[in-house]
């Protein structure tokens, strides 16, 4: 009978244990880089701080609230960011200058995740919202 008792005890502390794992679920940093010749901007999103640069100077830095935090975690989550290096370019405008060469590099979980090249202004189209979102969050 105690096996019994422990067993039934003991399996709602395994579903708690895998409910709180999941929420744990997070990126540590999201760095999005754009260049073309003459021109660049970053966007540099680490702990709680959004840092914005143009052309290697900061101009401008926001605290990130835990909603902010929360949205871009869901954004992640529903692009997968294990296949972000499988996600295909729309258009290669960046191999002559037509647009701004651009990558996105996350570190989700303690592992680090980056798309190939792709033009700033067509990103893959599963990146999409959470571009626009993350752009958004530097006007």
């Amino acid at each position: 009978m105690k096996k019994i008792i422990f067993f039934i005890c003991s399996c709602p502390l395994f579903f708690f244990s895998c409910s709180s794992a999941k929420e744990d679920a997070s990126f540590q940093k999201i760095e999005y880089n754009a260049s073309t010749r003459g021109y660049s901007t970053q966007i540099l999103i680490q702990e709680d701080t959004l840092q914005n640069f143009k052309n290697n100077k900061e101009i401008s830095s926001l605290i990130l609230t835990k909603k902010m935090k929360n949205t871009l975690n869901s954004f992640l989550e529903e692009i997968d960011v294990t296949i972000l290096d499988q996600l295909k370019a729309s258009s290669e405008k960046h191999q002559y200058d037509g647009a701004m060469y651009t990558t996105i590099e996350i570190v989700w979980n303690g592992k680090t995740y980056k798309t190939v090249g792709f033009d700033d202004d067509n990103p893959p189209k599963k990146l999409n919202p959470f571009l626009n979102y993350l752009h958004g969050l530097i006007k």
